[in-house]
């Protein structure tokens, strides 16, 4: 297969493909071996029913708390990027021979901008306040061939990009949290969380067309699709409805800025004591909705135009000639006329989203005082778009320090391996945790891998006793030694 021309925009359309793609997930998790530490803030904030079994203050901030970062595909980065020479470089064949007929690829980003939690006489009060953004996209490979407009074999065929679907959204969390012991098996809680939406894009089922006739004389172009728009950018349209440009000056600052969009959810979680060596615990996330009421548009597609070649003839007369028209604006034309087709169409109008529902099923079993090993199935769902991943973990504990393996499955079709470790001090917690190792090498040769990381600071502190600590040394005496005790009597009798 030979890749015979390429044109800069056809260039610019991949790019800015690629842009999309790396735009942001539905799925909205954690690494699955944290849910192994109950007292990992992580944790507590995807499980509302996590929480510390001592007294101590946990806070972070911007800076400490870190980040959790995935992504998720059929296929990799590299597939796309290639360095035949030594220099990145787009190569479209390349991505066209390595891809699957059904692809998917997602990513999400979550930045804790402050946590605090505080325990209380019979429970936990935990608030937070965190960023968020994702995407999820699915196409199939035909999409490939119409980008680059007929240059991979076959040429001058039929071209469908059959349904590509693709959600983005950007919002921010204001949560409050309560966990309580309600026996001596049981712990519940729940966060109420106030959302505000700042970006949202959804294309459903998008679908483009190019039909060529068998004798070569006509090119059919269709377009057909409906969707969803919420920018904390002004839009320019065009006379006919259509996006003719987004002002993104100050975009960081206004996206900061973007509180007009409200919503709002709820999490819920149980974490059973099945018995002294096992637990068991659920829990259901981001059941809410947001109202995209500022700057909400709905965007429709449904065009179609069909080419039969550039009409001259009013421009091959002499320019007195009554009729006559300049080649350059015939021409201009009937490109307009293609070009529409691609466009839709738009009306400023308010929506509403529902957020990816997400699910966390997590068994724990302590095989002794230091090795414990547990199973974590994490589940996501969004319209038609369905993530899934199962961790298997093996978990070696001491003191102040915890170390982990995992190997996790990915929509049942991809492997990997990775690991972890926390760490907890008299005055602070830091964590690291991968689905990946082996990308932290390569990451755009993986097609999966997950980072999530962070440090909160402890207050009030004290470490629980353990038998191993008290053989150690003599253990320490509550209360004060009688000075009546027999001993005293003697030493006083001597003194004497």
């Amino acid at each position: 297969m030979k890749f015979t021309h390429c044109k800069k925009n056809i260039l610019t359309c991949i790019l800015i493909f690629l842009g999309i793609l790396l735009s942001g997930n539905i799925s909205g998790q954690i690494n699955g071996s944290l849910f192994m530490l109950p007292n990992n803030f992580y944790a507590q904030v995807y499980n509302p029913a996590y929480m510390r079994t001592d007294k101590a203050i946990e806070i972070s901030f911007a800076g400490l708390s870190g980040f959790s970062f995935m992504n998720q595909g059929s296929f990799k980065i590299s597939d796309l990027i290639t360095t035949p020479y030594g220099i990145p470089v787009i190569d479209p064949v390349h991505f066209y021979e390595n891809i699957r007929k059904n692809n998917h690829f997602s990513q999400d980003v979550s930045v804790p901008m402050a946590f605090f939690s505080f325990p209380l006489k019979k429970g936990v009060f935990s608030a937070y306040y965190k960023e968020n953004a994702s995407s999820a996209l699915k196409f199939k490979k035909d999409v490939i061939e119409f980008l680059v407009n007929g240059n991979t074999e076959p040429k001058y065929r039929n071209f469908n990009t059959d349904a590509v679907s693709l959600i983005t959204a950007g919002y921010r969390e204001f949560a409050v949290g309560y966990t309580k012991k309600m026996n001596k098996k049981l712990d519940a809680g729940a966060h109420a969380k106030l959302l505000f939406g700042a970006a949202f894009f959804n294309a459903d089922n998008w679908n483009y067309k190019i039909e060529t006739s068998a004798d070569g004389s006509l090119i059919k172009f269709r377009a057909a699709g409906k969707g969803y728009l919420s920018l904390p950018l002004p839009v320019v349209l065009r006379a006919d409805s259509t996006i003719f440009s987004v002002k993104t000056e100050g975009a960081f600052s206004k996206y900061m800025k973007a509180y007009q969009n409200p919503g709002f959810a709820v999490d819920l979680g149980i974490n059973y004591r099945i018995n002294k060596k096992s637990s068991f615990s659920v829990s259901v996330r981001d059941l809410g909705i947001i109202w995209y009421n500022d700057n909400g548009m709905t965007l429709s597609e449904n065009q179609k135009y069909n080419y039969i070649g550039f009409d001259l003839v009013h421009a091959v007369r002499f320019i007195e000639e009554p009729g006559y028209e300049h080649p350059m604006h015939l021409i201009d034309l009937v490109k307009d006329s293609i070009r529409n087709v691609w466009h839709p169409k738009v009306v400023k109008s308010g929506f509403t989203s529902a957020l990816a529902t997400k699910t966390v099923l997590h068994y724990q079993y302590q095989s002794s005082e230091k090795l414990s090993f547990g199973v974590t199935n994490q589940s996501a769902f969004q319209k038609n778009n369905f993530w899934n991943i199962l961790t298997f973990t093996a978990m070696q504990s001491w003191p102040n320090f915890s170390a982990f393996g995992n190997l996790n499955l990915h929509q049942a079709n991809n492997v990997s391996v990775g690991g972890g470790f926390q760490y907890e001090g008299d005055f602070f917690q830091a964590f690291l945790a991968t689905d990946n190792i082996f990308a932290f090498y390569h990451p755009a040769n993986n097609k999966t891998f997950s980072v999530t990381a962070g440090v909160c600071i402890l207050l009030n502190h004290k470490k629980v006793r353990t038998a191993e600590n008290d053989e150690k040394g003599i253990k320490k005496r509550k209360g004060k030694i009688s000075p009546d005790l027999p001993y005293y009597k003697e030493l006083r009798e001597l003194r004497r």
